[in-house]
């Protein structure tokens, strides 16, 4: 377990460096198991910044009438993405089966 890591962003209020958890109290007593960035795979990439600029899927819906397949091209391009060493690590499973 590895606890969290707090900084103060204001007074009275502190948050880990690493998760973004917030504490409203003094952190010196705060033993709470970091979350930790969370893997991701190049499919949710794309999608985080996509969504940073303002490119949602609820916007692309109301402009195309739906957001038919955007989580199957987001999974699709997790695939590709391990497949060729992006983002979220291959299985080791995944490997053996495509050796010859």
């Amino acid at each position: 377990m590895t606890n969290c890591k707090f900084s103060t962003i204001e007074p009275g209020l502190q948050q880990c460096t690493v998760c973004g958890r917030l504490a409203r109290h003094a952190t010196t007593n705060v033993h709470a198991e970091c979350r930790g960035p969370q893997p991701m795979g190049l499919g949710d990439m794309v999608k985080a910044g996509l969504t940073t600029i303002g490119i949602t899927q609820e916007r692309v819906a109301a402009v195309l009438g739906s957001c038919g397949g955007c989580e199957q091209r987001q999974e699709t391009l997790n695939q590709w993405g391990q497949a060729i060493g992006i983002g979220l690590p291959a299985s080791p499973n995944s490997a053996q089966s495509e050796a010859p």
